[in-house]
């Protein structure tokens, strides 16, 4: 579902659109700049615009003025108007040329801990020194990392759980999946799913709603060579490469389907670097397959179907700002409804008013007749 403005008011719009770019989009912002000063932004709307391409995500973060919602619906509009030339290879994750590659489920792995470029264990302070600037760092080695995944070794010895492999994987950018949801369809919604509507689905898992705790295996930021086949040679060749995340996150132990004991796991993949979301996939996979909770979906992060139509943020964002488009109609009969209610209400209150004055004559009319009544009886007795 996708709301766009109507049209009306157009020399209004106009004014108000020229004002935008005056007052808030700054011409001393190059692209440049934006992609490296603003890396990980860039590759948040390159994620979540389902469009790989660092400039175009740029572009849009300036025309959008900072705003992630509507930069990643520009790059959402401008993808659906490029002309789809063919469908590339599987990449393989454990052929990615690693810039940081962490486990925390075993504390010696192959090929070591690689923290590369990061701020997690930076004091979260606003000031104006970086002790960091003044360290003498220890020499980089600067040499391709191409390591497999930490999971490799207990994957190979079959305590992992496999899933089924589709034979035609869907494409949600073409057909919009129906229930009963493929895994494919709900990896690809995720793949460009808004973070922070992801992160706050499974933030209720980890809170309990759901009970998914899980270790991180395996989590990898690095650049994986894209792969296609020639129309013309009908050879493979490589056309290049795009940094990615992906994570393998390690869940409980649970009896399969088959009777087999294995342990799940929850995989998260999404362009460029933005970890938190690809580890948040990885936990919303975990909650949407793991076998007792796909057996028991009570929970929101176990629902296919409340996971896939919530976290689309251009589809969230036009819904809640489609309420700004005009909505006369709706009011006015909004409106009509509230005058004839409280007209209904009022007519009601006098009614009951009219009955209750009624009712009180009727009972003082009875009680003198009463009285009457006995007097009468009395007097034929004798007794007055």
């Amino acid at each position: 579902m996708g709301f766009v403005a109507v049209k009306g008011g157009e020399e209004a719009i106009k004014h108000s659109l020229g004002l935008f770019e005056e007052e808030f989009i700054s011409e001393e912002i190059s692209l440049d700049s934006v992609c490296r000063g603003m890396h990980l932004g860039v590759d948040r709307v390159m994620s979540e615009g389902s469009l790989y391409s660092k400039k175009l995500a740029a572009k849009s973060l300036i025309k959008a003025s900072g705003d992630t919602f509507n930069a990643a619906f520009f790059l959402r509009a401008h993808r659906s108007s490029c002309e789809r030339i063919g469908v590339a290879k599987c990449v393989d994750t454990d052929s990615m040329r690693l810039v940081r590659r962490i486990s925390s489920a075993f504390k010696e792995i192959e090929g070591g801990q690689i923290l590369g470029a990061n701020n997690d264990y930076q004091i979260k302070l606003l000031n104006t020194q970086n002790p960091t600037k003044a360290a003498h760092l220890a020499q980089y080695d600067k040499r391709d990392k191409i390591l497999p995944s930490a999971l490799k070794t207990l994957r190979e010895a079959g305590y992992i759980r496999k899933h089924e492999r589709e034979e035609s994987p869907d494409d949600i950018t073409r057909v919009f999946p129906t229930p009963p949801y493929s895994r494919s369809a709900m990896m690809q919604a995720m793949s460009r799913g808004e973070s922070g509507s992801m992160l706050g689905f499974a933030y209720t898992s980890m809170r309990g709603y759901g009970d998914i705790h899980p270790t991180i295996g395996d989590l990898r930021l690095g650049s994986v060579a894209v792969r296609f086949t020639h129309p013309i040679t009908q050879k493979e060749v490589v056309i290049g490469e795009i940094e990615v995340s992906a994570v393998e996150c390690v869940g409980e132990v649970e009896t399969q389907l088959d009777g087999s004991v294995k342990l799940n796991t929850g995989f998260g993949f999404c362009f460029g670097f933005n970890e938190t979301k690809a580890i948040c996939m990885g936990i919303l996979d975990l909650n949407l397959y793991a076998t007792r909770h796909r057996e028991n979906a009570q929970h929101f992060a176990s629902s296919c179907e409340m996971i896939l139509h919530h976290i689309d943020g251009v589809d969230s964002m036009g819904f809640a700002n489609h309420y700004k488009l005009p909505h006369y109609v709706t009011f006015q009969a909004i409106l009509q409804v509230f005058e004839k209610a409280n007209a209904f209400r009022q007519s009601k209150q006098e009614a009951g008013l009219e009955d209750s004055k009624n009712d009180e004559e009727s009972t003082q009319q009875d009680s003198k007749n009463q009285e009457c009544s006995y007097e009468r009886e009395y007097t034929q007795k004798g007794v007055l």
